[in-house]
């Protein structure tokens, strides 16, 4: 395929019909396996929280839901983003993260938390080269035992 015809779009989800609702948990179920978006967690994402949903070709492929801070009203916090396998690669996330950060300060937030599995180094990669976010902590035990996060920091300088 030729790069002129390929389109990354990047949109906010408020009504979604049941293809739509199927492909974005099948693709956060993948990513994330037990702790992953159902047909429970979504709706209320959708209502009281913020769901992105980035498409490639029109096909949706990626995901991510946010969530206000209630200590803080600058300050949201990113639940989870995900990429179907198979499109990971083509910059499909990083268009989701930056259309989500372009969007926050417009909507009164100056910060962005989200966590991280030690582990996962292209995540890190991501968040700390591409975006600039910075480690603020370690949350050991964070999910249960054995389950530590890092918590990853953005900060609009506007």
């Amino acid at each position: 395929m030729n790069s002129a015809e390929q389109t990354i779009t990047v949109e906010i989800a408020t009504k979604i019909d049941e293809y739509l609702r199927e492909t974005m948990l099948a693709i956060d179920e993948e990513a994330f396996g037990p702790g992953s978006l159902n047909e429970w967690s979504l709706p209320p994402f959708l209502h009281y929280g913020r769901v992105y949903v980035a498409r490639y070709n029109g096909t949706p492929v990626g995901i991510a839901e946010l969530m206000r801070d209630w200590r803080d009203p600058e300050l949201a916090y990113l639940y989870g983003a995900a990429v179907a396998k198979e499109y990971q690669g083509y910059g499909i996330g990083t268009a989701m993260l930056r259309a989500i950060l372009e969007g926050l300060p417009r909507s009164g937030f100056r910060r962005l938390q989200l966590t991280v599995h030690p582990e996962n180094q292209i995540a890190i990669h991501i968040y700390q080269d591409k975006f600039r976010m910075r480690k603020v902590d370690f949350m050991k035990d964070y999910y249960g035992p054995g389950e530590d996060r890092w918590l990853f920091e953005w900060t609009w300088d506007g």
